[in-house]
């Protein structure tokens, strides 16, 4: 009887080196947003508290010999709660299965887009969301409306990003030896070439365009982020409908340890039958995760005509 989908038994080696291979790959070359933020790895219960230190300062000595001032340092918590994420896909092809282990199978690419889409999402749908903070994480911490530079029904500028680079310098921001960056879209971009002084080379001493794209400006990095469905459930960056009607286009700009990424055990793959489908081959892939805003002057929101 010549072997079929159905009763090939995949070794467990195999399906422990595909599952490597993905979560190696992921490594390389990982998603546009979630590797730019901070990340931690957890166990256990599903929700998790992210602990960070507030700032201290030293004060002056009035004589030699007075007490010790003591700083109370600001103990934050942030909490981070995970949850559940799975994907499923039948194999129909022995061929394929038989080499699953490989790691120039086509399934290991499609898995780490998969992963990569999904874990960007995640970040992405918590930037301007509340936050859960105190000990109990029962205080919901709202993003900071002060740290938004409203639209005035105009599309993205350079004039915009010097009235962004100018708030995050009033909040504190160090940029001297920060990158932040800024989650656009195509058109986003596009706005940046029409304008000639970004193209000019006597304006900037390194030029902005790269094969015809504005990767970095006035000390920025843009990461081109694109919608992947609804913008409205995290798969792109988030808008907004304002008089006129405008659609307005909500765009975060952060510093890596303003975002917070936190993953739960990693990524578990499976390989078994489908009794329900003629016991067909299915390979499914689970991990938990989740995303916080960590310091409110640390991640920014740029809205832009689009």
């Amino acid at each position: 009887m010549a072997e079929t989908v159905a009763t090939y038994s995949v070794p467990e080696h195999h399906v422990s080196m595909f599952t490597s291979n993905v979560q190696n790959v992921l490594t390389k070359q990982g998603g546009l947003i979630y590797p730019l933020v901070s990340q931690g790895s957890y166990r256990g219960e599903k929700s998790q508290v992210v602990d960070f230190i507030g700032p201290v300062e030293f004060i002056e000595r009035d004589t030699p010999y007075s007490d010790t001032k003591l700083t109370e340092l600001e103990h934050t918590t942030r909490w981070v709660s995970g949850k559940e994420y799975d994907v499923a896909v039948l194999v129909d092809r022995l061929d394929l299965l038989k080499m699953i282990y490989d790691p120039t199978s086509p399934y290991v690419e499609r898995f780490r887009q998969a992963a990569a889409r999904k874990m960007d999402e995640i970040v992405v749908a918590k930037f301007f969301a509340t936050a859960k903070t105190g000990k109990e994480g029962t205080t919901n911490t709202a993003f900071k409306a002060a740290n938004i530079v409203a639209h005035g029904s105009t599309r993205m500028s350079v004039a915009k990003l010097r009235a962004l680079r100018k708030l995050m310098k009033k909040r504190h921001l160090d940029l001297r030896g920060t990158r932040p960056y800024i989650g656009v879209t195509a058109e986003q971009v596009d706005d940046l070439l029409g304008e000639v002084v970004v193209g000019s080379s006597d304006y900037n001493s390194v030029k902005p365009l790269e094969n015809g794209e504005v990767t970095g400006f006035m000390g920025f990095t843009f990461i081109p982020y694109e919608d992947n469905g609804s913008s409205a459930d995290g798969r792109g960056l988030p808008t907004f409908t304002d008089a006129g009607p405008l659609n307005i286009r909500q765009l975060p700009v952060w510093v890596p340890d303003g975002m917070h990424f936190g993953q739960w055990d990693g990524l578990t793959i499976t390989i078994n039958n489908r009794p329900d489908k003629n016991n067909i081959k299915q390979i499914h892939g689970t991990f938990t995760a989740g995303a916080t805003r960590l310091e409110e002057d640390k991640v920014f929101q740029l809205q832009v005509v689009e």
